[in-house]
C-alpha cells in the first residue's frame, strides 16, 4: 500500500571526509556514480550523477534520485584530503618508515593502547599488527643472513639478510599495506594534538559555505559524514559549524535539519590518546547542541572501528544528546559470496561502508545520501527504510515522512 508522503528530503547537501585513502576525487566520483546506479537497483528507484568539480580544497557534484512519489536532489561535496596525504606518500622511503614507527609507538606507548584492548580487543591488535610485520621482516632478515654467511662469507651474507628483509617488508606492504599504516599512524600523531593549518583552513573553507546554506534555508537537510578517520575530522567541522549558528536560547530559526554520520569511525583511535583534548572538546560541543543528530554506524565485520561503544562516553565525556549507535550488518547488504571474497581484505571491507548495498538493509549510505528519508528518521529505526519503499520504489504507509 502506498500512500501521498507529507514532506521529505528534496534537498540535500552532503559534506563527506574519507579517512587515510590516497583517493583522486575523480575516481571517488566514478565509484559513487556506479554505486548510485546499484542503489537504484536495489531500491527501484530512478538515478543519476552529474559531473564533477574539482577544485583545490574540496570536489563537488550533483546527484538525483526519484520513485514513484518522491524525488531527491543532493549536492555532494568532500573536502580533499588526498593531496595531503600524498606528500606523506612521497616522501622519501626512510623517512616514511621513521615518521610511521614515532606516530605508531606514541599511540603504543600511551593509555590509548589500553583504552583500545578495553573498548575494541580487536583493534588493539590491528594497531600492533604493523609492528608484528616489522619484526618479521626483520627475523627474514637476520636468520638469512646467518644461514647464508657460513657458505658465502659474513659481507655477502649481510646483503642476503637485507635483501630478505626489503622482500619482508615489500610483502606486507603489498599484501596488507605497512606503509599505508605507518603513514596513517604518522598522521594520526598529529591530527590528536592539532589540526595543522591546511587542513584547518580547508574545513573552514567548507564550513563558510555550509553555514551560509544553512541560513539562507537552501537544503532541507545537511548531512556531514566521516568514514574512519575521516570521522575524527567531521567532528571538527561540526564543531566550527556549530560556533557560527545562533546559541541554543536564540530566537532565529532555520529550517535546514543538520545531522552527523559517522561510519567505521576511528574517533577513539584519536579520542583516547592522552593528547587528544581538542577531539574531546568537539565531541563534548558537539553532544551538548540539541540541532544536531549525531547516528555512528559500526560493523563486527570490520576490525577497524569500535563495535558497541559510544564514543563519547569512552571518551569520559557525559553527553546531554548522545549518538545513536547502530550495527552495520555487511551481510545482510551483500551475497554471502560478495562477503567472503572480503574476508582477507580488510580495508576493502573497511570500506564497504560508502559503498552500495546490493540488498536491501537497515544501514545503506546511498539511502542517507540520495534517498527521501532524513537521517534522524533512518538512524531512528532499526530496520531504517526496509519498510518505507515497497517494490516499485515507492513510499509505503510505514514511512515517518508519510501522512496518517
Amino acid at each position: 500500500m502506498t500512500v501521498t508522503a507529507a514532506p521529505t528530503v528534496r534537498n540535500r547537501l552532503v559534506v563527506h571526509i574519507h579517512g587515510y585513502q590516497l583517493t583522486a576525487p575523480e575516481r571517488f566520483h566514478r565509484r559513487f556514480a556506479r554505486d548510485l546506479t546499484t542503489f537504484g537497483e536495489t531500491w527501484s528507484a530512478r538515478t543519476g550523477t552529474g559531473v564533477p568539480e574539482v577544485l583545490p580544497r574540496q570536489a563537488r557534484w550533483q546527484a538525483e534520485a526519484s520513485g514513484p512519489d518522491w524525488r531527491t536532489r543532493t549536492d555532494y561535496r568532500i573536502i580533499r584530503l588526498d593531496d595531503l596525504i600524498a606528500q606523506g606518500h612521497h616522501r622519501p622511503l626512510l623517512g616514511r618508515i621513521v615518521l610511521g614507527i614515532r606516530g605508531l609507538l606514541d599511540f603504543v606507548l600511551d593509555r590509548a593502547i589500553f583504552g583500545y584492548f578495553r573498548h575494541g580487543w580487536r583493534y588493539a591488535i590491528f594497531t600492533i599488527a604493523p609492528l608484528a610485520m616489522m619484526l618479521a621482516s626483520v627475523l627474514a632478515g637476520y636468520f638469512a643472513a646467518r644461514w647464508s654467511s657460513g657458505s658465502i662469507g659474513p659481507w655477502f651474507g649481510s646483503l642476503v639478510g637485507i635483501a630478505a628483509f626489503a622482500a619482508g617488508f615489500a610483502f606486507f606492504s603489498r599484501k596488507f599495506y605497512l606503509f599505508i599504516l605507518l603513514e596513517d599512524w604518522a598522521f594520526a600523531s598529529i591530527l590528536a594534538r592539532r589540526l595543522e593549518p591546511e587542513l584547518a583552513a580547508r574545513l573552514d573553507e567548507s564550513r563558510s559555505e555550509v553555514q551560509a546554506a544553512i541560513e539562507a534555508g537552501t537544503y532541507d537537510e545537511v548531512l556531514l559524514i566521516g568514514h574512519s578517520l575521516g570521522a575524527v575530522m567531521i567532528l571538527h567541522f561540526a564543531e566550527m559549524l556549530l560556533g557560527g549558528l545562533p546559541p541554543e536560547n536564540a530566537t532565529t530559526a532555520f529550517p535546514t535539519r543538520i545531522a552527523l554520520l559517522t561510519i567505521g569511525s576511528s574517533v577513539l583511535k584519536i579520542g583516547l590518546h592522552s593528547a587528544a583534548a581538542p577531539l574531546r572538546r568537539a565531541t563534548a560541543a558537539v553532544t551538548s547542541f540539541p540541532r544536531i543528530v549525531w547516528a555512528d554506524y559500526w560493523s563486527q565485520h570490520d576490525v577497524m572501528n569500535f563495535p558497541y561503544v559510544d564514543p563519547a562516553v569512552a571518551m569520559g565525556l557525559t553527553p546531554r544528546h548522545p549518538p545513536i549507535s547502530r550495527k552495520a550488518i555487511f551481510r545482510q547488504m551483500i551475497s554471502a559470496e560478495a562477503l567472503r571474497a572480503l574476508r582477507f581484505d580488510f580495508f576493502r571491507k573497511h570500506n564497504q561502508f560508502f559503498h552500495a548495498a546490493t540488498r536491501r538493509s537497515g544501514y545503506d549510505y546511498f539511502m542517507f545520501t540520495c534517498g527521501p528519508f532524513f537521517c534522524a528518521d533512518l538512524a531512528g529505526s532499526p530496520h531504517g527504510a526496509m519498510d518505507w519503499l515497497d517494490d516499485a520504489g515507492a513510499i509505503t504507509a510505514n514511512a515517518p515522512t508519510c501522512a496518517a
